[in-house]
């Protein structure tokens, strides 16, 4: 019945993405962060096990350059955000192949596949950068962004009182240990893993804190009140330490130097509250950030931090000539390591290589820079998602330091459309100033 169910959502929504694909702006995020993973997956009914995301964004694509490259006479944009993406798509291929070189043993599908999903995020972001023509669609993709995050938000907090029924939207190793233990290690509902999720919640709760100050009408206002705590919620039950740390450290830093700061002070308020009357509720949450520091004799790192610092130093021990300028993928290092890198800094360099690192630097200081010449432009609603990005992408660079965040694709996702948003938010900005100086051409 589920199988016919979402095989029936399936083939509504493309036939509405066919028919409009500016909707598929706005449902490309449901269908990235909300539909059942795990179920779909036992149902093997795409080669190499693709997912339903990789093959509606294919179509999503093909919509756009159809519908509205060549039939409607859209002209092709590219951009930083498009080009960005196909910058990165060819150092993340040439760093995958460089690791094949390294250890030849690997299998082809192996190297084959990451590659291929770094393409998807160039199509991705080519169709979301070709698909917001005006500041509705800039509006209207921020909400469908932030509801989204809203709703798997509910996935987690639904995973964690039912993880027999939620099993659906996880993965095989939370189906695994469920089976073995009986309960969820930690609640991640739609979004995979705990740690980035904590990470995009972070993300999504800043970046909605900001729509605040342009929601029209009291519901919307009443509905993103009600969407953060949802979320704040969700980042709990995922306990993740780095997810937390990093969205305090911003929300803090909005209520010092932002320009609205009562919504950020809000929270900081909110979360002391709920420590001091429910502190039962946070009780698991806060044990695992007492694991991060061992106080056991003389005060040092918990196992868990002191793992990370051993494999930052690991991943710089280990590196040679060929990983450092052509990189060496993901799979080699964790290979011969036998971790992730834990660090969107160490990735940068010693997964991607010299390439990977430029890129980087080159990329996020685009969308910084960018992003905060609108906010210094004071005209709404440009002023305002210029805002919630930056900040935004300040928890990113704050949980980058303990959390490879350049290597999962959920967190992938989120910084190409915000490149897409800056720089669509941007160019409209720079077409309104252009408007006001020159108002008869």
């Amino acid at each position: 019945m589920i199988g016919f169910v979402l095989f029936v959502a399936a083939i509504v929504t493309l036939i509405a993405v066919v028919a409009n694909p500016k909707l598929g702006a706005v449902l490309v995020w449901p269908i990235i962060y909300l539909y059942p993973h795990l179920y779909m997956s036992r149902l093997d009914l795409i080669p190499w096990n693709i997912g339903v995301d990789d093959a509606f964004i294919c179509c999503f694509f093909v919509a756009v350059v159809i519908r509205r490259n060549l039939f409607a006479g859209v002209g092709i944009r590219l951009g930083v955000s498009v080009l960005g993406a196909f910058a990165y798509f060819v150092i993340w291929g040439v760093s995958n192949l460089s690791g094949w070189a390294m250890m030849p043993e690997l299998l082809p599908n192996e190297v084959v596949k990451p590659i291929l999903k770094g393409f998807i995020f160039f199509l991705f972001t080519y169709a979301m950068a070709n698909c917001i023509d005006d500041e509705r669609d800039l509006k209207r993709v921020a909400w469908a962004f932030v509801l989204t995050l809203v709703a798997a938000s509910v996935t987690i907090l639904l995973h964690q009182s039912f993880p027999e029924q939620m099993i659906i939207f996880t993965n095989e190793k939370i189906e695994k240990y469920q089976s073995w233990y009986g309960t969820a290690p930690r609640a991640v509902g739609s979004l995979m893993n705990p740690n980035t999720a904590g990470v995009i919640l972070g993300m999504a709760t800043v970046f909605a804190t900001r729509l605040f100050k342009i929601a029209v009408s009291s519901t919307a206002k009443v509905a993103l009140i009600a969407g953060v705590a949802i979320m704040l919620a969700g980042l709990v039950y995922t306990e993740s330490r780095t997810g937390a740390l990093a969205l305090g450290i911003v929300l803090v830093s909005m209520t010092i130097s932002g320009r609205s700061r009562a919504f950020p002070a809000m929270i900081i308020l909110a979360a002391i509250f709920a420590v001091a009357f429910r502190p039962s509720f946070l009780q698991d949450f806060f044990s695992r950030f007492a694991q991060a520091i061992d106080t056991v004799g003389s005060v040092r790192l918990g196992a868990s931090a002191q793992s990370r610092v051993d494999t930052w130093m690991l991943y710089v021990k280990t590196a040679t000539a060929q990983s450092i300028v052509l990189g060496q993928g993901q799979i080699v290092p964790i290979s011969l390591i036998g971790f992730h890198a834990h660090s969107s800094y160490i990735s940068a360099l010693f997964i991607h290589g010299i390439a990977g690192l430029c890129w980087f630097v080159g990329f996020f200081g685009v969308l910084v820079w960018r992003g905060n010449a609108a906010v210094r432009s004071k005209l709404e609603p440009f002023s305002t998602l210029g805002s919630a990005v930056v900040w935004s992408i300040a928890i990113f660079f704050v949980a980058s330091f303990t959390l490879d965040l350049l290597v999962s694709f959920n967190t992938r996702f989120i910084f190409f459309f915000y490149a897409v948003l800056v720089e669509r938010n941007y160019g409209l900005l720079r077409g309104q100033q252009l408007l006001t100086r020159n108002p008869t051409s």
